[in-house]
């Protein structure tokens, strides 16, 4: 019967992208904190834990009403001024502040006030008044029963109040109000004498330290001054930052020198490579291009050789006229080297010097030579300032090296002296104020509620033995809900199954395909009509209706959820045994036949096989013979009356050699043979908790899926086992959950009647 592919369970597959499915399908295992296991626990352990909630409540109820009638009472104390107004009149504000109020003054480490206040000194006292009128009262009761606490409001962080609440609880009321009377007058001469105390320890320990403080502030003076005095300080750090500001000024002026001094000394050279001449020999040339004798000896000396030269054209060199006029030459070179040399030695230049210094000397060789000379004299003034700038700047250097090493001996001395100096006032001071408040003789404390007792609505002492009774009915109650509840949980851990498809969707991480309902009746496949067998009456049918829905939505997830790789051979597996793994594997392999796919079930279940048996089938020849054989897999195909399209492939002779070849190659060469004949083939598998024959057999398969079943499987069985097919890297589809039916021995599908074999040729003109 074809049937629409409509998931029915909440967590199926509807036709969506298969990254949304397997979200959806595994969100119950990764939803992340999850109190639904905890809720459906209680749901079935209701009984269980409300009756132990019964027998803890009425055993509180029963001691409870047992307890003696006690009687409590209390007193309110204020520790701390309220207002401002309040601060302003306390003795501690005209001493410590100076009028002003301060809420840091009259803070309070409540936590080592209560302590104090219940020390056994403090109770020694309260004690042995109470015992002049009762005299077998005892310390260990008062402590026992004296409660002293912080008074706070609904908020216990923001309203913390400045009052201590006093209590104390007895079976005679007139104890209890004389205990009150008598803690309060402890704590009240308490909050009086404890500060007197106080501040008479804290003169006695501030005189103690003043000579001390005091020679130290001498110590400290006295290694100031000798600092002082020894490196002529006034203010190390302000001297130390003036020396150094010298020695970055001297290190400017030294670069601009060096700089002047570079540009001084090109020039200079520039100009020696025009003129050709030293700074000397350039005075030299000057000197004599501007001495006018020398410049008259010149000229005469032109003129004469003029004359010698008109004269040679007329006559000869050995006339009278030549020979007189080259003595005339002769004598004005004479004169004219003559006064050479006086102008060369007063400008200390040798005669056998540069000859360019006999060249007649212009106005702009002149200028350059001016130049020259000023270019010389201002190199060597800045020579000598540059030197001078370097010895000051090292002396400097020098100087200012000892500067840290006395400023940090300056700075500690002075802030040592600063700080002893601190101390010393403050003690001084304080201990002032100390005797100021030592002179002080009024109460700290106020006792803002005076001690009574609890009374009830006549105005009689009200005992608390029935407030005791309804606490401990209470807390019974709620101490038995929690044991019921942890013996729930641990009664569920020992049982260790899936109690609810819930519980099984909590503990997986793999898609949940589907739920095969609990049937009334066993499951036959008569549901599914087959020939031969009578139709089922519509009573059945509608019972049964549930049953066949299950495997249609099954089919749907996993042809929707895997429509990106179809599935051509899957493995139906379980952890345990008789968890109905075959009951899937034959209802589903039927489902899909029905809908005209050719569809092949193989019992590969070759320790415990039980397919034949199912379905009446003959079991002579299958899976173990192909595996040990050369038979063909159409010789030992059987083609089953459930469905025309439902093949069938028994275990056959099964043998230990045949189940070792599970995970062989050749296994694997059927597997490609099986999957080329038919659409889908099933693989029905031994369990996988005890065996390994699944694990090598679903190696060769497109995946497993796991069957297990509701109120009967193991739950860490079922984890370890998917633990398991993680490790291996086995593709696990999902997980169906199956509901056996109760009081049976087996879930599998039966036929009423034997079913005819074929023969061998049939079934291959059939395949």
């Amino acid at each position: 019967m074809q049937r629409d592919l409509v998931a029915t369970e909440p967590s199926a597959i509807k036709g969506t992208p298969v990254s949304d499915d397997t979200e959806e399908l595994a969100a119950s295992s990764q939803g992340g904190l999850n109190f639904q296991p905890l809720l459906r626990t209680i749901q079935r352990k209701a009984l269980l834990i409300l009756g132990i909630a019964g027998i803890t409540t009425t055993l509180a109820w029963r001691f409870g009403g047992e307890t003696d009638p006690l009687y409590t009472g209390n007193f309110q104390m204020l520790v701390e001024p309220v207002t401002s107004a309040d601060k302003l009149t306390d003795p501690l504000t005209l001493t410590r502040t100076q009028g002003s109020p301060n809420d840091n003054l009259f803070e309070i480490d409540y936590p080592t006030q209560l302590e104090i206040l219940k020390s056994q000194g403090i109770l020694d006292e309260i004690v042995q008044k109470v015992q002049l009128q009762y005299p077998d009262f005892q310390l260990t009761s008062l402590q026992k029963n004296l409660e002293v606490e912080r008074l706070v409001g609904e908020n216990k962080r923001f309203d913390t109040t400045k009052i201590l609440e006093i209590r104390y609880e007895g079976k005679n009321p007139d104890l209890v109000k004389l205990v009150l009377e008598a803690t309060k007058d402890r704590y009240l001469r308490y909050s009086l004498d404890e500060r007197k105390n106080r501040i008479s320890e804290g003169v006695k320990f501030i005189d103690e330290q003043l000579p001390e403080l005091q020679q130290r502030v001498n110590e400290y003076q006295t290694a100031l001054q000798n600092l002082q005095q020894r490196y002529e300080l006034i203010n190390p750090q302000i001297q130390g930052e003036q020396i150094y500001q010298q020695i970055r000024d001297l290190d400017t002026q030294r670069l601009a020198t060096q700089r002047e001094l570079e540009e001084l000394q090109t020039q200079y050279r520039n100009i020696q490579n025009q003129l050709q001449l030293t700074p000397e020999e350039a005075i030299a040339a000057s000197a004599l291009s501007e001495d006018p004798n020398r410049s008259q000896l010149l000229s005469s000396l032109t003129e004469i050789e003029n004359q010698i030269a008109q004269q040679s054209a007329i006559y000869n060199e050995n006339t009278p006229e030549m020979r007189l006029l080259r003595q005339q030459r002769q004598n004005i070179l004479n004169l004219l080297n003559k006064e050479t040399g006086r102008i060369l030695g007063e400008n200390s230049a040798s005669t056998n010097a540069n000859p360019s210094i006999f060249t007649y000397q212009n106005s702009i060789r002149q200028n350059l030579i001016g130049q020259l000379v000023q270019a010389r004299n201002q190199i060597a003034a800045l020579e000598v300032r540059l030197n001078q700038l370097t010895a000051t700047r090292e002396s400097l250097q020098f100087e200012a090296e000892k500067y840290p090493q006395v400023s940090r001996q300056y700075t500690d001395l002075t802030q040592q002296l600063e700080l002893t100096n601190q101390n010393l006032n403050r003690f001084l001071t304080q201990r002032e104020t100390l005797r100021v408040e030592a002179a002080q003789n009024n109460i700290p404390w106020e006792v803002i509620s005076p001690p009574k007792l609890k009374v009830d609505e006549l105005g009689q002492p009200a005992s608390v033995a029935e407030e005791n009774t309804q606490k401990m009915i209470a807390m019974g109650a709620m101490a038995g809900l929690g044991l019921g509840i942890l013996l729930a949980i641990l009664l569920e851990r020992i049982h260790n199954i899936f109690y609810t498809t819930e519980d099984l969707k909590d503990s997986i991480q793999v898609p949940f395909l589907g739920v095969i309902p609990r049937q009334k009746m066993q499951p036959s496949l008569n549901l599914f009509k087959l020939p031969g067998l009578a139709d089922p009456t519509r009573t059945a049918y509608d019972d049964q209706s549930s049953f066949i829905d299950a495997f249609d939505s099954l089919y749907a997830n996993l042809k929707f959820l895997y429509a990106d790789a179809p599935l051509h051979s899957i493995a139906v597996c379980s952890a345990e045994s008789r968890d109905g793994k075959s009951t899937v594997a034959l209802h589903l392999a039927q489902t899909i036949a029905n809908m005209g796919q050719r569809v092949l079930i193989v019992d590969a279940n070759l320790r415990h096989p039980q397919l034949h048996t199912t379905l009446g089938l003959a079991n002579q020849k299958g899976l173990g013979d192909l595996l040990t054989t050369k038979l063909t897999p159409s010789a030992v195909i059987q083609r089953s009356l459930i469905s025309e399209n439902l093949f069938v492939l028994t275990a056959g002779n099964p043998t230990l050699a045949a189940i070792k070849l599970l995970g062989s190659g050749k296994m694997q060469h059927i597997i490609q043979e099986l999957q080329r004949t038919f659409d889908l083939v099933i693989y029905d598998t031994p369990e996988l908790n005890q065996y390994t024959d699944a694990t090598f057999l679903c190696g060769h398969l497109d995946g497993l899926m796991m069957v297990v079943a509701v109120a009967k499987s193991h739950k860490s069985v079922v984890e370890q086992t998917l633990n398991q097919l993680n490790t291996f890297r086995l593709p696990c589809l999902g997980v169906v959950a199956n509901h056996l039916r109760r009081r049976s021995a087996s879930t599998t599908p039966h036929l009423s009647e034997p079913t005819p074999v074929h023969k061998t040729e049939e079934i291959e003109q059939m395949i």
